[in-house]
């Protein structure tokens, strides 16, 4: 049974109203994200990039034991967000930070194969550790480059 509801359009008050508070909404939304992401959230997420790495200089059951850590390490920055903002921000979500996230997402992956490559197929084994203190110095940059560009576009948006 359908409902013969007509919709009424939004008078030019109304919508000005509304368009308002989006506004209000997306400013406050950026000024909670720039005032409560510290340093130390760009220095965590790039110990976890760079963990990622790194991790594969072990040996067996050490590697996998190593990145359940790194997973743990993952659900506490989110836990740590939300606590600081009541909100996480997922990294690949669509707009003008997304080719941040893939192009530090291929870069990470690439420097993983090439340290894997080195560690097993050269002999190389502290190849690893290197590729996981680039990859760390990488990704505290992209964290950086990608909030910017997050706080620009929501401002822009406003």
């Amino acid at each position: 049974m359908e409902s013969e509801q007509t919709i009424q359009p939004l008078k030019a008050d109304e919508a000005a109203a509304a368009l308002s508070a989006m506004q209000a909404s997306r400013e406050s939304l950026a000024k909670a994200a720039a005032m409560s992401c510290p340093p130390e959230r760009h220095l965590a997420f790039a110990g976890l990039m760079g963990g990622l790495v790194a991790s594969q200089a072990a040996d067996g059951v050490v590697v996998v034991v190593l990145e359940a850590l790194l997973i743990c390490g993952v659900a506490l920055v989110v836990m740590w967000d939300r606590r600081r903002t009541g909100m996480f921000i997922n990294g690949y979500r669509a707009g003008p930070t997304r080719p941040i996230t893939f192009a530090l997402l291929a870069f990470t992956l690439s420097t993983l194969a090439l340290c894997d490559w080195l560690k097993l197929g050269q002999g190389v084994g502290w190849a690893p550790l290197v590729g996981g203190v680039v990859v760390a110095v990488v990704g505290y940059f992209a964290s950086s480059i990608w909030q910017s560009i997050y706080l620009r576009d929501l401002r822009s948006a406003a």
